[in-house]
């Protein structure tokens, strides 16, 4: 018991150190010049930038650098995380900027958060179950300058998710959907160069998000029958996995010579090229309503799922609404047949209306209006 106490007094002590030596860091890196460049800071990937951030990287025509690092950070990571982002002059994030609950930024510094997802559809920031505290949580998003919102009505919800004022959430779209209204044939093609045997099959995609307990990640059985679904397949017919990035497990046990898990390649481009989206709570919804790709909803746990949503669910939704597994092939082929193109246009003209192609130049315009 002795030895216990020493060590938790000795652990308690090293984190006090560590905290004065990063809260001396912060004053060191602020009285430094403030440099005029703009930071995309991520961490959402390793050295490169995901689909939202890159699409606004490509456009902006200022002094800019990239700082990706997924987390957890270690100690020089996450120094080095501090002295640039208090030394540029605008911030561009896609995610949780988590240094910003232990530090305040120079009044000359913006941050801009584009948001990964789009639209307003499953509940987040202060509004779901997390590990943060409330208090924790808003001091993540208490200093940015404007954050990116894909339509008039979701501005209201993010301010309200992130408990900032509704003026900063800007309808000026989501600057990865851009891809969606040129590149369409384009994404189709890379993924049928990289798999040729998908040529005249009718492809459906699934792609479920992670889930939570009380706020914490845990594995997802989603209740397929995965020999029976390979053996129900026609000829003509190939099922496509693609999981969330944060579920790290596979959800195949077996091999198929028509089910794939292309957890590995870009979720833009297999939409592009699929006859159908499977998803429960992802916001793939909204990249496949601005392909026109029709979705089924397979929500075998929608009693117990606990984030909770900001539409009517799931009356608002784009498409049907499965909850069995036995009955999803069914409900898909019925969807490629006849898909639900009102309840589509709907939903794409109350979430989406600030998505036509160019958001990432809005975004940009905003950037280098900054910077001048």
């Amino acid at each position: 018991m002795k030895n216990l106490s020493e060590k938790l007094f000795v652990n308690k002590a090293k984190q006090k150190i560590i905290g004065l030596f990063y809260k001396l860091w912060c004053v060191f890196c602020k009285l430094m010049p403030l440099k005029n460049r703009v930071l995309f800071f991520t961490i959402r990937a390793d050295g490169k930038l995901l689909d939202n951030a890159k699409a606004v990287y490509d456009v902006l025509d200022e002094e800019k650098m990239i700082f990706a690092h997924m987390l957890p950070h270690s100690h020089p990571v996450g120094l080095k995380a501090l002295f640039y982002l208090l030394t540029s002059r605008v911030i561009v994030t896609d995610d949780y900027l988590r240094y910003s609950r232990y530090t305040s930024f120079r009044k000359e510094q913006k941050i801009f958060q584009i948001w990964h997802a789009a639209g307003a559809f499953k509940m987040f920031g202060l509004d779901a179950p997390s590990k943060l505290t409330k208090e924790q949580e808003r001091a993540t998003h208490a200093q940015y300058s404007a954050v990116a919102v894909t339509g008039e009505e979701c501005r209201k919800i993010y301010a309200g998710a992130f408990g900032i004022s509704e003026d900063i959430c800007l309808a000026v779209g989501l600057p990865r959907t851009d891809r969606l209204f040129t590149d369409k044939e384009k994404m189709k093609n890379a993924v049928y160069g990289r798999h040729p045997e998908f040529e005249n099959k009718r492809l459906y995609l699934y792609c479920p998000t992670f889930r939570e307990h009380d706020g914490v990640h845990c594995e997802y059985d989603p209740e397929i029958d995965w020999n029976k679904l390979s053996s129900s397949l026609a000829e003509d017919e190939v099922f496509i996995i693609r999981r969330h990035p944060l579920m790290s497990y596979s959800l195949l046990k077996d091999t198929f010579n028509n089910i794939y898990d292309l957890s590995d390649e870009s979720t833009l481009e297999l939409t592009a090229a699929s006859d159908v989206i499977i998803t429960d709570y992802s916001s793939v919804i909204y990249d496949a309503c601005l392909l026109g790709v029709p979705t089924v909803f397979y929500c075998p746990d929608v009693k117990e799922y606990e984030r909770g949503f900001y539409l009517d669910f799931p009356d608002d939704l784009p498409g049907e609404l499965v909850t069995e597994g036995e009955k999803l092939l069914d409900a898909v082929r019925q969807t490629k047949e006849k898909p639900p193109v009102d309840r589509i246009e709907k939903f794409r003209n109350r979430q989406l209306g600030a998505c036509d192609g160019h958001s990432a130049e809005r975004v940009a315009g905003i950037i280098s209006d900054w910077m001048k």
